[in-house]
């Protein structure tokens, strides 16, 4: 069969040029030898693509790092509290398994999704975060909604805002898309919260060509301090990135993790024309493993994040 193969590439009127078999199927050892006696020529292992520069210089996820150092020991208590035990709601369980059996469901649908589920979380949004006059995507997660808006705002000479300590995948998102040279660490307090000053006066600064801020990235709460950002903070930081045209992208996916003495949430979004709000089901429905998250934005972004 090899031998047809050498040979099929010499028939009489064909234009093709001998090549190395190796470039088109992946060859074992008893294939190389194969190669040798009929005067074929493996790849060498020189001739192997590697994978983009973006992707090699872009940070191990922590999480598996971890779990790669801590595997087979014993003892070990996680500190972490961002996993929820509960489980999702009974009413969605049932919705699915009623579901089970539709055509719809196994149907294509609408990229920025379900258009029921989509109304339904604008109304969510109107009562509960006081949001109004946005739209609503569906993603796959929290981290794919942050990863498109990464894409859809941010041009390759664009640098971004992440507050340290910052959610490890956000900071990956750029890393993957512009590179580590985008990012720009901005301070916090002792209680972690973001220095609100630093940034009116960073965005002041006449930035270097190719350089400049286009988009600032905070969590409320805090990932991975918890730290939750009061609303007279928030307005400040949108006020600064309003004045010099920048987008400010709030990761709302712990929002049900706040709470008055009263036991009521108290919870703060902001909307305006130049903010993204980014939520999760995972924290707030017990449905980390389904992974659906959905993004609030100005309706005017819509068509570039269809794209």
């Amino acid at each position: 069969m090899i031998r047809a193969l050498v040979e099929l590439q010499h028939r009489p009127g064909r234009t093709l040029q001998r090549r190395p078999l190796a470039n088109c199927f992946p060859l074992g050892h008893w294939a190389k030898r194969c190669l040798a006696m009929i005067g074929g020529q493996a790849a060498s292992e020189d001739a192997v693509p590697p994978p983009s520069k973006r992707i090699r210089q872009t940070d191990e996820p922590c999480i598996v790092a971890m779990q790669r150092m801590l595997k087979g020991k014993e003892g070990i208590l996680s500190l972490a509290q961002g996993i929820v035990h509960w489980a999702p709601p009974p009413a969605v369980a049932e919705a699915v398994i009623a579901a089970a059996g539709e055509p719809d469901t196994y149907a294509y649908g609408a990229d920025d999704g379900l258009q029921a589920l989509r109304s339904e979380l604008r109304a969510k949004l109107r009562e509960e975060n006081g949001l109004e006059g946005v739209e609503v995507m569906i993603t796959a997660g929290a981290n794919q909604a942050y990863a498109n808006l990464v894409c859809a705002l941010l041009d390759a000479q664009d640098s971004s805002v992440l507050f340290s300590p910052f959610y490890f995948n956000h900071r990956m998102a750029l890393q993957m898309t512009g590179g580590s040279q985008s990012i720009v660490l901005g301070p916090t307090s002792e209680d972690y919260l973001p220095d609100a000053e630093w940034l009116e006066k960073r965005l002041a600064e006449p930035g270097p060509t190719g350089g400049r801020i286009r988009m600032v990235t905070v969590v409320n709460p805090g990932n991975p301090t918890g730290v939750i950002l009061p609303q007279n903070l928030l307005e400040r930081l949108s006020s600064a990135c309003a004045k010099h045209s920048v987008w400010l992208v709030v990761d709302n996916t712990y929002e049900y993790f706040t709470y008055e003495e009263d036991g009521h949430p108290k919870h703060s979004c902001l909307s305006g024309d130049h903010i993204v709000n980014v939520f999760s089901f995972s924290k707030a429905y017990g449905m980390m493993g389904w992974r659906i998250g959905y993004l609030a934005y100005p309706p005017r972004l819509g068509p570039e994040l269809m794209k």
